[in-house]
């Protein structure tokens, strides 16, 4: 049996292997993407998820998503385009892949988690995989769709492990108001912590 997802990405090089994972896996159906700002600015993930998509000829929908955090003003680096200090920068911009073919949705990401949670079965499991913006802009217009959200599955956040600071992983600095409100949703949330996948190849 296999498990209907949607993923939330910032797609570099780490996000684009979890696509293609995904795809793959015969435990799961990965019915849409939807892209957010953080490894890279918002246009480039999602040019960057259709390259993926396109490259393992996967029939799977690209959304483009928010371009700044809700908590974009708290420093300057949370912002697209400005430099920032990253002492292990793996993400460069653009993947190297051929580019994309398939074009985005015609409607932004925070829609199509609405819309499609709402007309779902509860059947259909989240899975952000970079920062929280769109799954809490989602939950603020339409908290509705809480009830057909099975569960959330969070990559986010460090134990001993970080990336950011000397307390904190990437995806829960660039939005920690985004993230107050999808940890606080009251939905069965699972958190993949910056640990974890330092442990998954």
């Amino acid at each position: 049996m296999t498990t209907k997802v949607i993923m939330d990405v910032d797609t570099g090089t780490d996000d684009a292997i979890a696509i293609m994972a995904s795809v793959l896996s015969p435990e799961i159906d990965l019915i849409g993407i939807t892209t957010v700002n953080g490894n890279c600015p918002v246009e480039i993930c999602t040019e960057n998820s259709l390259r993926v998509v396109d490259y393992i000829k996967a029939n799977v929908p690209v959304y483009e998503g928010c371009a700044l955090p809700l908590s974009a003003t708290l420093t300057p680096g949370r912002k697209p385009n400005i430099p920032s200090y990253e002492p292990n920068k793996i993400h460069g911009a653009y993947l190297d892949l051929p580019e994309a073919k398939s074009s985005k949705g015609n409607i932004n990401a925070v829609e199509y988690l609405i819309h499609s949670y709402l007309e779902s079965d509860g059947d259909i499991s989240l899975v952000p995989v970079g920062p929280l913006t769109n799954v809490a802009l989602a939950i603020r217009q339409a908290p509705e769709i809480l009830d057909k959200i099975p569960e959330i599955v969070i990559m986010g956040g460090g134990h001993h492990v970080n990336n950011c600071t000397s307390s904190a992983e990437f995806n829960i600095w660039v939005d920690p108001e985004a993230a107050r409100i999808v940890m606080n949703c009251g939905r069965p949330i699972r958190l993949v912590t910056l640990d974890a996948t330092h442990e998954a190849l």
